[in-house]
């Protein structure tokens, strides 16, 4: 068990289908690691970065 207070009303609810990454821990102003680990916002994911033509791709 964890000691960090969980507060439901503070953290967005996902939607169902949404995609998750691992997050960098740099979109949200009160991050909530490591009770929050992810986000639905793929230009704050660890493991994605922007190349050419915008895209976005997973990194090796």
């Amino acid at each position: 068990m964890t000691d960090i207070p969980i507060i439901e009303t503070e953290i967005e609810p996902i939607k169902p289908g949404a995609a998750l990454y691992l997050c960098d821990r740099r979109v949200c102003d009160n991050c909530y690691y490591p009770l929050c680990k992810h986000t639905t916002d793929i230009s704050h994911a660890v493991n994605f970065e922007k190349n050419l033509g915008g895209g976005y791709w997973e990194k090796e």
